[in-house]
This record gives structure tokens, sequence and C-alpha cells, in this order.
């Protein structure tokens, strides 16, 4: 029996990363393909979610981690604020 984890896609021309449950990240990276959805460019990388990430998606929210390994959603509610604001400016391109 295979152990699923959560995975993180990330793509070319989004800012967030899609959540694809799998068992290893080279089967994350097959789901990941097989589900891309137009807009979203080419597959960068598929990295394993952290225990943050893993309790947001149990949650059933909506998982913001950027490439870098730094999300939008943790830190101080100033930077929660900026980020939101900035997401906002930009809600039209994304």
């Amino acid at each position: 029996m295979a152990i699923w984890r959560y995975y993180l896609a990330f793509w070319s021309r989004r800012t967030t990363a899609t959540v694809v449950p799998a068992a290893t990240a080279s089967q994350a990276r097959r789901r990941a393909q097989a589900h891309h959805k137009a807009g979203y460019g080419s597959l960068v990388s598929v990295q394993q979610a952290n225990a943050a990430d893993r309790r947001l998606i149990r949650q059933g929210v909506w998982v913001r981690r950027r490439r870098n390994g730094t999300s939008p959603q943790f830190g101080s509610a100033a930077t929660r604020v900026a980020a939101r604001q900035q997401r906002s400016r930009y809600r039209s391109w994304l």
C-alpha cells in the first residue's frame, strides 16, 4: 500500500503552487502534467509540502507558496496585508 503525500507543483506562469497528492515526486510530476490547465505555463518544479502546508491542505485552505519557499500566508499581519494588496493589484494577470 502506497503512502500518499502532498506535493506542490510550481508553474512558470502562476504565482502560487498547485497541490498534488501522490506517493512519489515523479508520480506527482506526472499527475500535475495530466491536470495541467491552459495559462499555467510549463511545470517548473515539484516539492513535497511541509508540515504547515499539510495542515492547511487538511483544513481545506488554499496553500499559497512561492517557488523560493516563502509564503504570504505566514508571517506578521502587516506582511500578510501587503501580500494581499499585491495580489489584488495583479489579480487580472493571475
